[in-house]
């Protein structure tokens, strides 16, 4: 075994051995949002993506060959057979006896149970509409409701020809059929009347089994026909000469869609009434197109099971039936997850795509389309974007909880820098914070929030944003103290708030000249409040991103960066550190961010201005290199001057010291008379991951984090402290991370060659962060190596 590998540090930290409450676990919190959004989000690879294809084609194609057309006339054949043969059944079911055919049968319904608004048929248009127009006719509960109503006041309810609501009084040779007591009423209202809406289904006794007579509205046409009798509908037009109550009388007699002949007489088969059979034979057509589409279902939820059955069994390893139990179910199921939810939207997308172009290619169009399968399609996709939109609320609250995370100073951070140390060999004191001096900077952070507050001045509603920050500031400092305990993981550690008098003596009792001091002072700089402290529920009672001081976040009454500094400035510098220190230390964060976040941009501009200044220089027989070194990257060097500040200026133009790699003073002076001022401009990247054993973290964290640290390196331990060594091993350190980062890169494509799905896929996107964070930290460790280095020849020029 290879000795090198023997070096390794592990350290497991257990969720038992956590200090204080769960609430301040953010870590823990964060891991299980994280979990949480990996079960909302779907892990389809690209075996399934390719079955899901492959079932809504061949789906598509038996849709195509054996659904063919949506015929109604067929539909409604069938429907109009299964109806007779439910009035004969009836008929045969009240009568005790058999009859020979449907006409004789609706005979003895309509004789054993009349209802009063048959009397009142020419008062609704006529046999062939008062079925549809005498609401009592309706097989719905509106229908139900006007037959009881008519048993009580003995008037019939409907429609006149124009669609408008009529009542009208039942004539006196019906009234028989009215009960004469409140138990008979509603005999005849409920039972009576459903036998009889049986014996119009098929038509009246002298059309029913012939020409197939006027039946009665279905449920859809009988709810149209009562929704058009309101006002408001009433006066919709279906187009410009064709009322909302002529449409569905057309509808209903089969006029609407009618066809002649040459001669202008009526194609006979052209006219199909849209009654109850007639919706039963959409029924019956849909039922029809259906069988594709549950087809299709079927296909890819078995494939799914399948799958996913036998994944489970290599995992687990089963070897017999008893082991069954130990495979996760609730994963092997084909239903309720984003996974099977995305596949069916594929397949489903497939098989409509494929319909709907048959029908445009065939130019058949309307008849010629699934719509089962499109409202198939139309519900898989809100299902595949209601995971997505759940994945999207977790990822919110999970983004609420980092922010609150990196704007809380805790054991992480101690941690995150104490790991530096050990890895360098360092002490904890070159960048930890002990337990009073993190007291120290939540103490800085809340006097710099409360004079925000006071220096918040709005016409009208200024005071109202004052008591709203107010309330922010309250509730922050409530719970840094509640979670102090956790934030420093020390058992029985208490936060303690400190008058402006009172922090003053803390920190000049803690040698506020070590490096700790101007370390709070950056860390102070970058807190920003009125950021979301917790969770809310909303109307559905699901957790959501607290949205009490969102107003705080709008560009007039936002914490102010400008006032936050000006305020440490004034109060907290000059004394242990240079007068305007945070102002500087801000200058040169926004400078790491800027070339964090837009390298190329900076490049292209660094290239711009040191071209046109390397023209000058030549003109000049390079007599100026030195002060156009010092213009361009003098600002670098604030703790240089004189010779020692051009020494190192070129020095870093040319790319570092000799003894770094780089072409030293005389390099800076050759990079910018020469005109080769690319290979002397430093627009460094970030450290691109955490250093030593963090981890890798996401972009935005680690361009923050980035910048914070190569701000302390450069500011605080080179241009302050002068200390090299120090520096030199934070290069070092970034060296041995590039390189085991990149010993990992090597080792996780080998390991996904070999592997399969959701494993894969995760592997591929470790990949991809992997290698952005290894490029970033080649980038910054040139950076940081032509920095260091040519800061430390200028200190030997000054030596």
């Amino acid at each position: 075994m290879n000795e090198d590998n023997l070096n390794i540090k592990c350290e497991l930290i257990s969720d038992d051995e956590f200090i204080g409450s769960s609430e301040f676990d953010f870590d823990k919190i964060i891991f299980d949002l994280n979990s949480q959004i990996d079960l909302l989000s779907n892990q389809t690879d690209c075996l399934d993506y390719i079955v899901a294809i492959a079932s809504g084609i061949v789906c598509g194609i038996l849709d195509i060959l054996w659904v063919g057309e949506f015929d109604l006339a067929h539909g409604r054949s069938i429907a109009s057979d299964k109806v007779d043969s439910f009035v004969k059944n009836t008929a045969e079911m009240s009568e005790g006896k058999t009859f020979d055919d449907v006409k004789s049968a609706v005979q003895a319904l309509e004789k054993h149970f009349p209802i009063p608004s048959d009397g009142n048929t020419s008062d609704f248009g006529g046999g062939k509409q008062h079925h549809l127009r005498d609401f009592a006719h309706h097989p719905t509960i509106v229908g139900l409701a006007f037959s009881l109503l008519t048993q009580f006041t003995e008037k019939s309810y409907g429609t006149d020809v124009n669609g408008s609501f009529i009542t009208v009084d039942v004539p006196e040779k019906s009234k028989s059929f009215i009960g004469k007591d409140i138990p008979e009423k509603i005999l005849m209202g409920t039972i009576i009347w459903f036998f009889h809406l049986v014996s119009d289904i098929a038509g009246s006794s002298s059309t029913a089994g012939t020409t197939g007579g006027t039946g009665i509205p279905g449920p859809l046409l009988a709810l149209a026909k009562e929704v058009s009798a309101i006002p408001f509908f009433k006066n919709i037009k279906v187009d410009d000469d064709m009322s909302m109550s002529l449409f569905l009388s057309k509808l209903f007699n089969g006029t609407l869609m009618m066809k002649r002949d040459e001669k202008g007489q009526i194609v006979k088969d052209s006219i199909i009434k849209f009654d109850l059979r007639g919706e039963l034979g959409v029924a019956v057509e849909l039922c029809k197109q259906a069988v594709p589409v549950v087809a299709n279902e079927c296909f890819v939820r078995a494939f799914y099971f399948i799958r996913r059955l036998a994944m489970e069994m290599k995992e687990n390893r089963i070897g017999c039936f008893a082991d069954m139990k130990m495979i996760d179910w609730d994963t092997v199921k084909p239903l309720n997850n984003p996974t099977i939810a995305r596949m069916l939207t594929i397949s489903t997308g497939v098989f409509t795509v494929l319909d709907i172009g048959e029908a445009i290619a065939t130019q058949k169009y309307w008849v010629s389309i699934n719509y089962v399968g499109i409202g198939r399609f139309a519900v898989a996709i809100s299902s595949d974007v209601s995971w997505g939109l759940k994945a999207r609320d977790v990822k919110k609250i999970r983004g609420v909880y980092e922010n609150i995370k990196h704007q809380t100073f805790g054991k992480t951070d101690a941690n995150f820098y104490k790991r530096i140390g050990d890895d360098m060999d360092l002490q904890m004191d070159k960048l930890g914070l002990s337990l009073e001096q993190t007291e120290i900077l939540y103490n800085l952070e809340y006097y710099k929030t409360f004079n925000d507050i006071e220096m918040t001045k709005l016409p009208v509603t200024g005071e109202v944003v004052k008591e709203l920050k107010s309330e922010w500031l309250n509730e922050w400092s409530k719970f840094i103290s509640n979670g102090f305990e956790s934030f420093t993981q020390i058992s029985g550690a208490e936060m303690h708030w400190y008058s402006i008098d009172e922090l003053q003596e803390r920190i000049a009792a803690n040698d506020p000249q070590k490096p700790w001091y101007r370390l709070i002072l950056l860390e102070a700089m970058l807190f920003e409040p009125y950021y979301p402290l917790g969770t809310e529920k909303d109307k559905k009672g699901n957790d959501i991103p607290s949205k009490k001081y969102k107003h705080l976040n709008n560009p007039l009454c936002s914490f102010r960066k400008g006032e936050g500094d000006r305020f440490l400035d004034e109060q907290f510098t000059g004394k242990y550190c240079k007068q305007g220190y945070v102002k500087r230390l801000r200058k040169s964060y926004d400078k790491r961010m800027r070339e964090l976040s837009e390298v190329l941009k900076t490049v292209l501009t660094s290239l711009t201005i040191t071209a046109v200044i390397a023209i000058i220089t030549v003109v000049s027989a390079g007599a100026f290199a030195g002060p156009i070194a010092v213009a361009l990257v003098g600002s670098n060097f604030a703790g240089l001057s004189g010779a020692a500040l051009t020494s190192a200026c070129l020095a870093y133009l040319g790319g570092g010291a000799i003894a770094a790699g780089g072409a030293g003073m005389l390099g800076g002076t050759i990079a910018i008379v020469g005109g080769g001022a690319a290979l002397g401009i430093g627009v460094g990247a970030g450290v691109g991951g955490a250093v030593g054993s963090a981890g890798l973290v996401g972009k935005k964290n680690t361009i923050m984090q980035s910048a914070k640290l190569l701000t302390s390196v450069r500011e605080i331990f080179l241009n302050d402290e002068h200390d090299i060594e120090f520096s030199n091993s934070v290069y070092e350190q970034y060296l041995q991370n590039i390189t085991e980062i990149e010993k990992g890169l090597v080792e996780l494509r080998l390991k996904m060659d070999v592997a399969k799905g959701k494993e894969k896929k995760e592997i591929a996107e470790t990949i991809k962060k992997a290698e952005e964070s290894v490029e970033a930290m080649k980038v910054a460790r040139k950076n940081m190596l032509r920095f260091n280095s040519s800061f430390a020849e200028g200190l030997q020029t000054q030596q």
